[in-house]
């Protein structure tokens, strides 16, 4: 038998040709779908400018002294605050002297309403607190009056939640901080009755804060951290945080600590996921604290907001000390793009793909609830489609990086053009979601697009049917909004 292949017989000769016709067919239709899309890459470069973000930073103190006709924000005044000296925060506290034994009027609901719309319109939100006494000799009211006066507020939280930061559980003795009181409420069970009903009050997407540690272990009777299982559940455990208000003051922060290492390491832990902040006020046994005391224990505690103006005398030794701009920068969060990989040439109908990378250069995380959002802009038309990722900001946690990684559809409709791509990081709140004040600007170079509160990504993608990829066969697509 010969080896060469021209002596096949006839019929496998035939039978071989059209095996080779069918392999080359084969190959030869391979289609370009299949080829595998190579992203494109890019890098950030940082920006550490001190500027203005949502609900974190210093905060200006304001009061309103109920039922007297005076103490009103000024719109004016607060808008300058947050474009002079970059506050999104400020803190509000009303004092209820006049109504220890009533219910509120209509005129003073009117007042905190008239309120709530000037921060709306100045960009800004509140640390919100309520009280009856301004020293320890003063008298608070009884827990029926409070009950009263919070069943009359619910209406109000509700209405104006979007400019609620968070609510400090006030209400008890001095300053509503539940140490003092001339009712009786300074006691396990007289806070449980004030929290329990401000809890049921607030609207369950907005946190509350109290004043010690202690505070929350009692009321909750657990000593165990939340986990993240639990975080943002929306149930009373996952929505109680902390204030402290003689932050640096102590030894023990004038009682805030009952066992001062445990209680600092279960507020590591715990705010992770809840908010923390203050203010300093006069030292009483230690020497004042200077910044890298401040930083060291603002980042170990995720401290988030504080008082600007007091206790000046703590403040302004940072200033001379050189370490107040990286606590401007670096309380609450501080979110900063480090790379990108993008699908930049998509056909409609093609899935596209982004992986970016990020890290949280601040103190603390996000507490109150957020969008992340990928946009594309014609460049021609400025046409904007949307996509919501659905990927939780609040778990990017404190000096982590964190990572998108998503593949979305681009529409078959699309007109198919040039698009720049970003990412937006709005409120989910309706009144606030296109307030670019109220978006998160992220500390980086060339980035910032302030008319509109976006991110540019600096990637352009070719959007057009000749591009090669995959299909999409998902239910995330960008929309046109």
């Amino acid at each position: 038998m010969h080896n060469n292949i021209t002596t096949m017989k006839p019929i496998l000769w035939i039978f071989f040709l059209i095996s080779v016709i069918e392999i080359g067919s084969t190959a030869c239709s391979k289609k370009p779908a299949d080829e595998p899309v190579i992203p494109t890459a890019v890098t950030y470069t940082p920006d550490n400018t001190i500027f203005a973000n949502p609900e974190r930073g210093f905060y200006k103190y304001t009061e309103c002294e109920v039922g007297t006709g005076t103490g009103s924000l000024n719109e004016s005044t607060v808008r300058s605050w947050r474009i002079n000296d970059n506050i999104t925060l400020i803190y509000r506290i009303y004092y209820m002297r006049n109504f220890r034994e009533a219910a509120l009027t209509e005129s003073v609901l009117a007042g905190i309403d008239n309120d709530f719309a000037a921060m709306r319109n100045a960009g800004i939100k509140c640390i919100l607190r309520f009280a009856y006494s301004g020293n320890e000799n003063e008298a608070d009211a009884p827990v029926s009056t409070i009950v009263t006066h919070l069943d009359q507020l619910k209406p109000h939280l509700e209405n104006n939640a979007d400019v609620i930061a968070v609510l400090q559980a006030g209400f008890i003795g001095a300053w509503g901080e539940g140490y003092y009181s001339s009712n009786g409420l300074n006691s396990s069970a007289g806070r449980y009755q004030v929290y329990d009903k401000i809890l049921k009050t607030l609207p369950s997407r907005r946190m509350m804060e109290v004043r010690t540690p202690a505070y929350k272990k009692e009321f909750f009777q657990r000593a165990t951290n939340l986990s993240q299982d639990e975080a943002f559940n929306m149930q009373d455990i996952a929505r109680m945080g902390f204030h402290n208000d003689c932050f640096l003051a102590s030894s023990d922060d004038y009682g805030t600590y009952q066992n001062v290492t445990a209680d600092k390491a279960y507020i590591n832990r715990e705010c992770l996921f809840v908010p923390i902040g203050g203010e300093t006020c006069p030292p009483s046994g230690v020497d004042p604290a200077d910044g890298t005391k401040a930083q060291n224990e603002m980042r170990y505690l995720r401290w988030t907001y504080l008082n600007q103006d007091y206790y000046r005398g703590v403040n302004d030794l940072w200033k001379l000390d050189g370490s107040m701009d990286n606590i401007m920068r670096e309380l609450g969060y501080r979110f900063q793009l480090l790379s990108g990989e993008y699908s930049d040439k998509v056909a409609p109908g093609g899935a596209f793909s982004a992986r970016i990378i990020l890290k949280n250069l601040g103190y603390a995380a996000l507490y109150n609830p957020r969008l992340v959002e990928l946009v594309l802009k014609n460049t021609q038309t400025e046409e904007v489609f949307k996509v919501n990722t659905g990927i939780e900001p609040r778990l990017w946690k404190p000096s982590m990086e964190s990572e998108i990684d998503t593949v979305m559809g681009i529409p078959q409709d699309i007109p198919p053009g040039e698009y720049e791509l970003y990412l937006n990081l709005p409120d989910p709140e309706e009144a606030l979601y296109n307030n670019p004040a109220y978006s998160i600007r992220l500390a980086n170079e060339n980035v910032w697009e302030e008319t509109t509160g976006f991110n540019r990504l600096n990637i352009l993608i070719q959007i057009d049917s000749k591009n090669k990829g995959e299909v999409y066969s998902g239910n995330l697509f960008f929309i046109k909004k």
